[in-house]
């Protein structure tokens, strides 16, 4: 019986040395080029809207920038490797180009500026039988997007001969529900290349110091309505990473 033991303890032991063999923490660093998808703009779904201005509205965003970490632990599972991670990211995206002149016309310096962090958990495969230094991959990963807006305004409007200078807006962070998806390749074991899709949810559009007891006649309608502003954020990014 004892003998019986001492061999199970040995097979565990020589298993949990091959196992660890085969299993490994990895660090990554990404750096990103976001191309806006979708739109940024603020949207309500009925005919009830609300009368935004080009100062209040989510706006188009320009391609941005991003940086990511990851920490991951790969398998060898026989057809290839897989690997689950947690990932944080922070991509960076200025409004469009059209809109940036129309707050120049109304004359400001405070544009609004885009940040969003995805904190996402996934898995990679990656297929390492095809060649010896290039490794394709695909992966998923699910999680939140946090998004934080920078303040806008006030601007200068002039209308009819009369120039009104408008208030100066802030917006809530808010989060929702984010996804991704991605594919590329490894050259060798420290570097990769990919394209990815990010869905960063329908973000609620929320401003600082605005209460039901300062809307106007048409927001107050579409406030009892139950219309919700919102902000569709997407994004392609056109990933490096590095492999510690």
């Amino acid at each position: 019986m004892k003998k019986a033991i001492k061999v199970m303890c040995l097979a565990t032991l020589l298993l949990g040395i091959g196992f660890s063999a085969q299993a490994q923490f990895r660090q990554s660093v990404f750096l990103n080029l976001n191309i806006p998808t979708g739109s940024f703009a603020s949207n309500v779904s009925s005919t009830h809207t609300i009368p935004l201005t080009y100062l209040e509205i989510g706006k188009d965003a320009n391609t941005g920038f991003g940086l990511g970490y990851r920490i991951s632990y790969r398998f060898d599972v026989g057809m290839g490797i897989v690997a689950p991670w947690a990932q944080a990211d922070i991509f960076w995206n200025t409004i469009s180009n059209g809109l940036s002149e129309e707050y120049t016309q109304a004359r400001t310096k405070s544009k609004p500026t885009y940040f969003n962090i995805p904190l996402q958990l996934g898995i990679t495969y990656m297929y390492d039988e095809l060649w010896n230094d290039i490794i394709p991959y695909g992966e998923f990963g699910i999680g939140t997007d946090l998004m934080m807006i920078t303040s806008e305004g006030p601007c200068t409007l002039t209308t009819g001969g009369l120039s009104v200078t408008t208030s100066k807006y802030s917006y809530k962070p808010n989060s929702t529900l984010s996804f991704s998806l991605g594919v590329g390749a490894y050259f060798g074991r420290h570097v990769s290349l990919g394209i990815y899709y990010y869905d960063m949810g329908k973000h609620p559009i929320a401003y600082t110091g605005r209460t039901v007891n300062n809307l106007n006649a048409v927001e107050r309608a579409a406030y009892e309505y139950g219309d919700v502003e919102t902000r569709t954020v997407g994004s392609v990014a056109i990933r490096i990473g590095f492999h510690f």
